[in-house]
Order: C-alpha cells, then sequence, then structure tokens
C-alpha cells in the first residue's frame, strides 16, 4: 500500500511538472497553478469548506488563473469584472457547456436537460419552462404543505431531529404538487443519492441504480399521465397548473414536440434544482439562526409584524415585505452556495475576458463559492451577517451568483425563494429551536464533498412558541 501511495505521488507530481510545461498558446500571461493539492483534499474526504480553502491557498487571489486536471487545461475566473464579460457574451448559448465523452452514472442521470444541453434543445426548453415556473408559482401549496410538516413536527419536539432530512422531506412534497401535481407521500425519493461520476463498483453506486431505476419507471408514469390529461382537455389539478402540465400545453400549442426521454431529462434536472438544492439552503438558514438566536428573534418579530401571531400562510404581497428574511436566505446562499461551481464551457472561438484574449476550444469556468466569499469584494466574508445586504454596503452584482447569471441563470431561482421564504417564515410562528450542546456542528457547519452540498449529521431541537 505504501508503495502504491508512494507512486501515485510521484506519478502526479511528475504529470504536474509535464502539464505545467505544456501551456496552451496564448495563455502564457496568466498564473497556472497546482491541482494537486485540490486532489488531495477530495482523496482524503475533506470536509467541502476545507477543500474550498485549499482551493482559495493554491490559486493566490488570482483574478484569473489556469489549472490542469486529468489533461485538460481550465481557465478559471475569479473576479467579477471578468465574469460579467464571460457570462453576458452566454446570451446566444455560446460557448456551449462542455461535455464528457464518458457516459458516467451522474451524467447518466441527468441527461440532457436544461442542465446540461446547448443551443436549440437548451433554447427551445428554456421557452417552454421559463412560463411554467411562473405558472407553478404558489405560496398556498408550500404552506399547506408546511402545515403537514407542523403535524410531523409535534412528534419530534425537546429532542435532536436531522433537520436536512426534514427540509428534504418537505420540499419534495413541494416539488411534487407544484412540479408534477403530485402527492409523494411515503415515496422516498429524498434519499436519493448521488453517485461518483464514473461506473465504479461502489456500495453507493449501487444504491444509486437501485434508487434510480425506481425514480425512472415513477417519472415515466407520471409523464404518460399528464401527457394524456393533455391530450384529453381534462381539467388541472384543483384548478392548479402544475410546471409539467403548463410545459406540455404550451408546446402542444406552439407545435413543438416533446419526447418522453427529454422530458424526463427536464423533470429530472428540476428535481434536483427544486429538491436537493433547496433543502441545503433552508437546512443552513436554520442552522445560523440556530446560532444565532438574536438573529432568529429578529427574523421572528419581522414575521409577526407581517403575519401577526398566528400560524399562517403568507401571501406573496406579504413575502415581499420580509426584508429580513430574505437577507438570511441571501446571506446563506452567498456562504454555502448548494453547488459550489458551474459546468465548464468551452470556446468556439476567441473570447476577450478582461485584458486577456483566451483562445478558442479552450474550458472556462468559475468557481461560485470562491467568488462569493472572495475577501477582495466582500468585508469579513467568513462571517455570517445578513446585514450586508441591507445596509448600504457596495456590492458587485457579479459577486453574488449563487443562482448563476445572464441568460444561463438558474430557472428556478424564483421558485425556491418564494418556497424559503414561506417555510422559514411559518416555522418561526410555530416553534423556537437551537443547537444541540453535543452538536459537531457547533463551530461550523460541515459539508459532504459531494456534487451538491449537503450538511453533516445536522440536528436542531425545536420547541413550540407560547404565543
Amino acid at each position: 500500500m505504501f508503495a502504491l501511495i508512494t507512486f501515485i505521488i510521484f506519478a502526479t507530481i511528475a504529470y504536474y511538472i509535464h502539464a505545467r510545461n505544456k501551456i496552451p498558446k496564448g495563455l502564457e500571461g496568466i498564473p497556472f497553478i497546482s491541482t494537486w493539492p485540490i486532489l488531495w483534499a477530495f482523496f482524503r474526504q475533506k470536509h467541502h469548506d476545507e477543500i474550498e480553502d485549499t482551493i482559495a491557498k493554491s490559486s493566490r487571489g488570482y483574478d484569473i488563473y489556469l489549472s490542469n486536471t486529468f489533461g485538460r487545461t481550465t481557465v478559471n475566473i475569479n473576479n467579477p469584472l471578468y465574469l460579467k464579460d464571460f457570462l453576458i457574451k452566454l446570451e446566444n448559448d455560446d460557448p456551449p457547456k462542455f461535455k464528457l465523452n464518458v457516459r458516467g452514472a451522474l451524467i447518466e442521470f441527468f441527461g440532457d436537460g436544461l442542465i446540461f444541453s446547448n443551443g436549440d434543445k437548451w433554447r427551445t426548453f428554456r421557452r417552454l419552462a421559463s412560463p411554467a415556473f411562473n405558472n407553478a408559482l404558489s405560496p398556498d401549496i408550500v404552506g399547506e404543505i408546511t402545515f403537514d410538516l407542523f403535524n410531523l413536527m409535534q412528534h419530534n419536539l425537546s429532542r435532536p431531529i436531522d433537520i436536512f432530512e426534514i427540509m428534504q422531506r418537505i420540499t419534495v412534497e413541494v416539488l411534487g404538487q407544484l412540479a408534477f401535481g403530485y402527492r409523494f407521500g411515503a415515496k422516498s425519493f429524498y434519499q436519493l443519492i448521488f453517485p461518483w461520476l464514473i461506473k465504479l463498483p461502489t456500495a453507493q453506486n449501487r444504491k444509486f441504480f437501485e434508487a434510480n431505476k425506481e425514480f425512472n419507471g415513477f417519472i415515466s408514469d407520471i409523464i404518460k399521465a399528464k401527457r394524456n390529461d393533455v391530450e384529453n382537455l381534462k381539467g388541472s389539478n384543483n384548478g392548479r397548473i402544475d410546471l409539467l402540465t403548463s410545459m406540455l400545453e404550451l408546446s402542444n400549442k406552439e407545435g413543438i414536440h416533446t419526447d418522453s426521454k427529454q422530458l424526463r431529462d427536464e423533470m429530472v434536472g428540476f428535481f434536483v434544482a427544486g429538491h436537493d438544492t433547496t433543502s441545503m439552503v433552508l437546512s443552513s438558514s436554520l442552522y445560523f439562526l440556530a446560532k444565532y438566536p438574536e438573529m432568529q428573534e429578529r427574523a421572528r418579530g419581522e414575521v409577526i409584524s407581517v403575519l401577526g401571531n398566528e400560524a399562517i400562510i403568507p401571501t406573496t404581497e406579504q413575502l415581499k415585505e420580509m426584508k429580513y428574511i430574505n437577507a438570511v436566505i441571501k446571506e446563506t446562499l452567498r456562504i454555502y452556495p448548494p453547488a459550489a461551481a458551474i459546468i465548464p464551457r468551452k470556446l468556439t472561438k476567441p473570447m476577450k475576458i478582461g485584458p486577456y484574449i483566451l483562445p478558442a476550444n479552450i474550458l472556462c469556468t468559475m468557481n461560485i463559492w470562491q467568488i462569493n466569499n472572495n475577501p477582495k469584494y466582500w468585508e469579513n466574508p467568513e462571517q455570517y451577517n445578513p446585514e450586508r445586504f441591507l445596509n448600504d454596503e457596495k456590492i458587485h452584482p457579479f459577486s453574488w451568483i449563487p443562482f448563476s447569471s445572464g441568460a444561463r441563470n438558474c430557472i428556478g431561482q424564483n421558485f425556491t425563494l418564494m418556497e424559503q421564504r414561506v417555510i422559514i417564515s411559518m416555522l418561526l410562528l410555530k416553534y423556537k429551536w437551537t443547537l444541540p450542546e453535543n452538536s459537531i456542528n457547533k463551530k461550523k457547519l460541515l459539508l459532504e464533498p459531494q456534487f451538491l452540498l449537503r450538511p453533516v449529521d445536522l440536528k436542531l431541537v425545536f420547541t413550540e412558541r407560547s404565543t
């Protein structure tokens, strides 16, 4: 074993020296950093914030730098001004997102929906999905499901509960009704675990493939049922139009063919974006409100001033009045963006980024975590401080990008923000919560180093609030 590790270390060093000496023409003026410390941190399964600390130390504060991983040189953008240049040029979806040739487990799961598609396919389904998301926004549905959550919480008061699991339960129900017009109930898709990038015969991959087979069958049945309802002009669910129905109706109206495989891929993307990421942000916000009780009291005071002292479902207009709640969510998204980086793009032609002319065929990416936490653009970025979004602190619009920006920004941005505001405000009216004394997250929130971030053993203690 020692000999194998030694060989890997020396092979990696030799590879790094070889890569360093093969900087593509036209990029000689951009600093090159070693990815070896970063890969080593991943190999040791460090928590994600520690991996990001390693990235920050390795990149040495450069606004733009080169890295080389497994033979691919990538330009990394770490400056909001450069990032603006890059993202604004994506209006026509060029350069396209880079696609690996290998059909790994993770890639097969996501398929070719909005997250990974390019060109005409992306433009067509983005055009179908945008109005569908607007039609699906409903604080009432989120509030009704939150009331159901209260029934579950009543059996778990005054003892530590896994808040991430609870938030996954509620977000999967919200997604089921708003996106599919379907109540999940006891179905446990909220426990779907992402696989490794390639098809390794690991226990995690085996568990994934079993769950994925069931998940694909479930999605296929829903698509068939919804397509049948639309073709037979059946009414919507209690007068509500879910996202899938809206997309099918619009595609019929505009004569756009939507095959079941493509709809499946789109629904998978919506499922992940509207479920896993939202669960992560909700859990993190609740964690910070537990860690800082004075912030929790201020947030609760704001909700009471808007809604009164009884647990009710806020309206869209009332949600707009909750400035501090919104600042809490935005600060959580800044410090712990659920997706830490964007998928690299491969330049089809030279592109000017700041003072640099990047050549065609080079990969270009940005690290959302690094930009959101860059000390050049944020005062005390390691400090959780919702006030920064309420005062007059000057914030560059491209230094806060948890949803990316420009034409390829997250299509579910308004969806998830609405959902979070409703759930947090209703929880504040009903409960108080704290961190257990023996919490492993007492000092900081620990995050698993996965494709999408999730907390490690995050437990909170809820007690009913006396009015």
